[in-house]
């Protein structure tokens, strides 16, 4: 998932399309980015997620503006960007931490919100490198992440959706879309115009590709990758730490609860390589065999160290 907006240099330019909309005109107020937030405070949040506007305020009414490397929101806090943009590390006002991964940035999607659906307690589950079943229409059920990225620009897309028993694409409560399959492909039917129909193939590493319709001569760039464990590390008190392919820790899903479930990534600081869990540093020692963070020195059990 990263690595496909890292190539596209999505990230940086995350960065541009906000410093031009801290100092926009005064017009209809429309969505830059999107950031998906794991935090204690959760009052300028809607379903766990804040909306920033090109009008200097966010869907709930907070202010936000740029002052160097991180979004400012006044009294209320501010993040410092990590990872080139791709996540964001700060506090609320009270000390309440504040930690955001941007889900989407100068593009929406459109959704319906669906009842909630009862999905295989092995979903996300499955262990890097694995396939669930040999078929593609037996191990389809599943959880994937979705990047939608338009080459060459500052748009794009990344979800963490479900493939349900009943041929739903779920974005969370959110129904994106459906499936089917055309032989040994796989059809999403978006209900957001803008991608339509979409056929996708299966790629090798539990990757489904598509291309999408052209935008000013770029087409977009589709991609379904299965959310799988990347590493299980096992704690002195004989509990499970897990780093998921889709830089969650514990839970494949997003979840609002601070303390059980958040993300995972590295980032660059002082020129040095520095991995982040939460709010706190991990280190990494014995060629990733063993990871300490928070105090706690923990042994791989499972999978492969983060790269």
């Amino acid at each position: 998932m990263t690595g496909m907006i890292s190539k596209a240099r999505q990230t940086v330019i995350l960065w541009g399309i906000l410093l031009v909309c801290g100092t926009a005109t005064v017009q209809a107020a429309e969505p830059i980015c999107v950031w998906e937030v794991v935090t204690t405070y959760r009052t300028y949040l809607d379903d766990g997620r804040m909306t920033l506007l090109s009008d200097g305020k966010s869907d709930k009414g907070l202010s936000w503006t740029i002052i160097r490397d991180s979004v400012d929101f006044g009294r209320e806090g501010k993040a410092v960007r990590r990872a080139d943009g791709t996540f964001f590390k700060g506090n609320w006002i009270g000390g309440w931490h504040l930690n955001a991964r941007v889900i989407m940035n100068n593009a929406t999607i459109k959704s319906e919100y669906v009842a909630p659906e009862t999905m295989p307690k092995e979903a996300g589950e499955s262990l890097i490198g694995t396939k669930p079943a040999p078929g593609l229409q037996d191990s389809i059920v599943d959880l994937w992440e979705f990047v939608a990225i338009l080459p060459g620009t500052n748009r794009f897309i990344r979800l963490t959706c479900d493939f349900t028993p009943n041929k739903l694409v779920l974005d969370g409560d959110r129904k994106i879309g459906t499936y089917e399959f055309q032989k040994s492909a796989v059809v999403v039917n978006f209900i957001d115009p803008q991608f339509g129909r979409i056929v996708f193939a299966e790629k090798p590493d539990n990757v489904l590709s598509g291309k999408g319709k052209a935008v000013n001569r770029k087409r977009w760039e589709l991609q379904f990758t299965r959310v799988q464990r990347q590493a299980v590390y096992k704690t002195a008190d004989n509990k499970d730490f897990i780093l998921y392919t889709n830089h969650r820790v514990n839970s494949p899903r997003y979840t609002p609860d601070y303390y059980t479930t958040f993300n995972w990534y590295f980032y660059t600081e002082g020129g040095t390589r520095r991995l982040a869990c939460q709010s706190g540093d991990a280190t990494l020692s014995a060629g990733g065999r063993e990871l300490t963070w928070s105090g706690q020195k923990m042994i791989l059990i499972a999978g492969v160290p983060p790269r």
